[in-house]
């Protein structure tokens, strides 16, 4: 009964699937081009926008560019009628530009004040003015850090006092160089131009908002919301629009557009149910369309349910024979259809299982026969150890010194090592272990070279890796010592610098070579010794990468190597092996 009713689950389901998916889809497409053309004519009103604003920052050009206009600036009056003809002069400047383009007719004042105290005016609404007091507003600040560049005041209430014309206004400011002379020039535009240009340019049903870099509105078909902050924060993504939801809870799609070189963005709104009017119909499609594949879909199951779901079900019973631990099953092929085929497969993997678990029982008795015998042919250190003791006994009965000695110290090196299991361990044990080594290689070496040891006893009770400080010394013996003409001194010194424990190895020896010192370092130590590499790594890989190995010599005088590592004062807080 289980089988049944997932197979017409797995017959249905995907047709259910598939028509509300296409359903979802449908919609989802037909939102994504409304978006995508609605973002489209948002770009292309954001650079009709750019352009205009353009030819505002091209007045100012024109100012700094206008010979007339400069001598203004730059000439020294000997009485104020002379001023006044070039004052004329530039009045007439302005109205030839006014006769090639109609933007300034938008002007509200332009006002040009020199460092000479020189003032030019233009503009409706430049009479209503007060120049003295227009260069103490806030901007002025702004203008005085921008380092020559433009600086866009943004909209704001016209400071030529109430005009019921003009009462807000676009500013923009700047500072012009005239060569030796500067002077500020403040154009302000009516807000009413973005009115007559964008009034008319965008979908009734939508809501259009220009913003200033401040957030505050420029444009909107509602004259009360100029100059007022915008208050919803757009989440715009990769695509330049986003959902947002309105003070009222309707859900609405916004879209956003930059003005290049002004801080400034266009805002357009629509309301999300417009974008979804057309899905209705595709919704009732859809719906039919999933009732009448529900009905064949039932239709078709009974027709095939005795030929699929009964073969599946004995399949069944014989896999759950097999999860009782029955090791031989078998099921019966009645047919050569993908049942009869799931079922002769089947009988195959019973067959290789059967088979493999045979081969493993006889691999791991193979296996344990092999540990065996090589278990018998290992070598026991504590049997190397006695042999080294009966060794020892032979050279006293001889009274063979040299010979006994070494072997002593060779034994109880040995023995140290076989007990030692720990990766840290104090210093005081690995002081201990380097005295036997050195006590051997200085009779193997014939006395050639002197260990001085410079540290406070209480150091030797904090902990270190083990067998860190043989290979430097047998390094330091064979490299640099053993070259050396007459003895050698190697000195040993430990102390602890900022909670860090410094280990120092210093011999007198031959030294290296600066492309050798460079490499020592480097090379992996392919064959597995305990060399200087190895002593690093460990260190590196038990402390971290800002311990080590630090090396220092000089051709023919001397090599210092320094050991850093923290200072652990147990061995709990080293041992992270």
């Amino acid at each position: 009964m289980k089988i049944m009713i997932s197979f017409l689950v797995v017959l249905i389901l995907p047709t259910a699937c598939i028509s509300i998916s296409s359903y979802v889809i449908s919609k989802s497409l037909l939102t994504e081009r409304v978006s995508e053309s609605f973002m489209d004519n948002l770009s292309y009103l954001g650079q009709s926008l750019e352009f205009d604003m353009g030819e505002w920052i091209r007045i100012i050009d024109l100012l700094q560019v206008n010979h007339t206009i400069e001598s203004i600036f730059t000439s020294e009056y000997d009485n104020e009628t002379e001023y006044f003809f070039d004052v004329k002069k530039a009045g007439q400047v302005f109205d030839d530009w006014a006769y090639a383009s109609n933007m300034y007719t938008y002007i509200s004042s332009l006002v040009v004040v020199g460092d000479n105290g020189k003032v030019i005016r233009y503009g409706e609404d430049v009479g209503r003015l007060n120049v003295e007091e227009l260069l103490q507003k806030d901007w002025a600040r702004k203008i005085d850090q921008s380092n020559g560049e433009l600086v866009w005041i943004g909209i704001h209430e016209n400071y030529a006092g109430i005009h019921y014309r003009n009462p807000y206004v676009v500013s923009l400011t700047k500072k012009l160089d005239y060569g030796g002379s500067q002077a500020l020039v403040y154009i302000s535009f009516k807000s009413q131009f973005f009115f007559d240009k964008l009034n008319t340019k965008h979908d009734p049903n939508n809501d259009l908002f220009l913003l200033d870099s401040h957030n505050r509105i420029v444009y909107n078909r509602d004259p009360s919301l100029i100059n007022q902050l915008y208050e919803n924060h757009l989440n715009i993504q990769s695509k330049g629009y986003s959902m947002i939801t309105n003070q009222s809870g309707e859900k609405l799609l916004a879209a956003r557009v930059t003005i290049s070189n002004t801080g400034w963005s266009v805002v357009e709104t629509i309301p999300y149910k417009t974008l979804t009017q057309g899905s209705t119909m595709i919704f009732k499609v859809t719906t039919i369309v999933f009732l009448l594949s529900f009905l064949v879909t039932g239709f078709v199951w009974f027709l095939i349910t005795s030929r699929i779901v009964n073969p599946i079900q004995r399949l069944t019973r014989t896999m759950n024979r097999v999860r009782g631990n029955e090791q031989i099953v078998r099921v019966e092929i009645q047919s050569n259809d993908e049942i009869g085929q799931l079922n002769r497969n089947f009988n195959y993997m019973m067959e290789r299982i059967d088979r493999l678990h045979q081969d493993n029982l006889r691999e791991q008795a193979e296996k344990n026969d092999a540990e065996y015998r090589a278990l018998q042919s290992q070598i026991n250190p504590h049997f190397l150890y006695n042999t080294l003791n009966s060794i020892r006994w032979m050279a006293i009965i001889q009274k063979a010194d040299n010979i006994r000695e070494i072997i002593e110290v060779l034994g109880r090196l040995l023995r140290n090592t076989i007990k030692m299991n720990d990766t840290i361990i104090p210093i005081r044990v690995e002081l201990e272990l380097l005295r036997d080594y050195i006590q051997i290689q200085k009779l193997r070496y014939n006395d050639k070279f002197e260990v001085e040891f410079l540290f406070d006893e209480e150091i030797t009770e904090y902990q270190c890796i083990k067998f860190i400080l043989q290979p430097i010394i047998e390094n330091a013996i064979f490299h640099g010592i053993e070259p050396k003409e007459g003895r050698g001194t190697i000195t040993i010194r430990l102390f602890i610098e900022s909670e860090v424990l410094w280990i120092e190895i210093y011999d007198n020896g031959v030294g290296m070579e600066q492309e050798v010192l460079n490499k020592l370092l480097m090379a992996n130590d392919k064959k597995g010794s305990i060399g200087l590499i190895n002593v690093h790594e460990r260190i590196q890989r038990t402390f971290g990468q800002d311990y080590g190995l630090f090396v220092e010599s000089e051709c023919g005088t001397h090599t210092l190597v320094k050991i850093k590592q923290p200072v652990i004062t147990s061995i709990a807080e080293g041992n992270d092996d």
